[in-house]
């Protein structure tokens, strides 16, 4: 079986509803990403997605679409898709960076060696140890009182998570956030901080030093990605375990960020991360070193969100709380069924071979923005 050629879709779809984030992400109504169709001289077809939001990544839709047909096609044409460690391989020594256009590649690896033999992909990278994981439920920045409502309505859909988006507004409104959702929730749901790198550096540090008394179960990415010496200090501050995003994003990252003490969980995504390949050697580094993972997730599509599950049902060192596995539940339209593996806050993991979703080509053409075929 060869790898024959690819076909490119860059997609929009609105959110449900507008999500503001921090400061420097504002607020969001559209997700993008670019679907990947990996076709094979057997005629099985392998599905990725890549999901850019620059600044979060460095990468855009565009640079993803450029990236894969100028620099990856030529590299995947007539090669083996269930070569998938000799693939991954070659791509690194050849292709620099651009994780999020590599990790849409990898997923369809994935889907197709899957396929062909069967079975699910977590089959191929250390077996099932989840059937089931709870889900973490987000709500934008806003007052303590739209806080309340929006968590009131999350306890009703049985969510035992939360994370609360902050980082756009000044500390001590966001200090007030905290106080008020552990006073009224704290005995009813875990509570997840995400400033999305919104705060300074003593603004980040002020809000660590309340959680002494106003406990969430995790504070994530308080300050600039780069600032590794400063979250250090902010994990000493901290009564609560500090998790990195932004920050880490190749395996060298993960080396400096356990270096330097710098986080307790690591945010993975596995578009973010490169795939599953790289994204469970970043999870077992930090296994090895006594830290946990957060499954995370970008603004992503049903695609992105099965991969993301194949890899997380296998790992040992899950953080104790909801993870991130209800992006498509945000959005107006989803191009697949992975929301079938939803119900009352719980993901299931697919049994069908490969990633486990079917895609709607048809929803495909509907939200089209732009279309390549890249041929031998």
């Amino acid at each position: 079986m060869k790898i024959t050629h690819l076909e490119l879709f860059h997609i929009t779809i609105p959110f449900s509803k507008p999500y503001k984030l921090s400061k420097l992400y504002g607020t969001v109504y559209n997700a993008d990403a670019v679907i990947l169709k990996m076709h094979t001289s057997d005629g099985l077809v392998g599905w990725g997605e890549a999901d850019p939001m620059n600044p979060f990544t460095d990468e855009t839709p565009e640079t993803v679409m450029a990236v894969i047909r100028d620099l990856i096609a030529p590299l995947l044409t007539g090669k083996d898709p269930t070569q998938i460690a000799m693939i991954e391989s070659d791509l690194d020594k050849r292709v620099h960076g651009h994780l999020t256009a590599r990790g849409a590649v990898n997923m369809a690896l994935f889907d197709i060696v899957g396929k062909k033999y069967q079975v699910p992909a977590y089959t191929f990278i250390g077996g099932i140890r989840h059937h089931q994981l709870p889900l973490l439920g987000p709500i934008g920045s806003g007052t303590p009182d739209q806080d309340a409502k929006a968590i009131d309505e999350l306890l009703e859909q049985g969510y035992g998570t939360v994370m609360i988006k902050m980082g756009a507004l000044p500390i001590d409104q966001e200090i007030e956030r905290l106080k008020s959702a552990v006073k009224l929730f704290g005995d009813k749901i875990k509570i997840v901080l995400d400033a999305n790198q919104g705060w300074q550096y003593k603004d980040a540090l002020k809000l660590a030093r309340v959680t002494q008394e106003f406990t969430p179960v995790l504070l994530e990415q308080p300050i600039s990605r780069n600032n590794l010496e400063g979250l250090a200090i902010i994990c000493e501050q901290s009564a609560c375990p500090v998790s990195v995003d932004e920050s880490l994003v190749t395996l060298q990252d993960a080396a400096n960020i356990i270096r330097q003490k710098s986080a307790d969980v690591f945010s993975i995504k596995v578009s973010k991360n490169g795939g599953l390949s790289k994204s469970l050697k970043v999870a077992n580094v930090a296994g090895g070193f006594g830290l946990t993972c957060l499954m995370n997730s970008m603004l992503e599509f049903g695609i992105t969100q099965a991969a993301s599950l194949q890899l997380g049902c296998t790992l040992d060192n899950l953080v104790d709380c909801g993870h991130a596995y209800m992006s498509v539940l945000r959005m107006s339209d989803d191009i697949t069924d992975f929301d079938q593996n939803i119900l009352k806050a719980v993901v299931t993991v697919p049994d069908k071979p490969g990633l486990g979703v079917e895609i709607d080509e048809k929803k495909l053409k509907k939200y089209l923005v732009s279309y390549l075929k890249l041929e031998a």
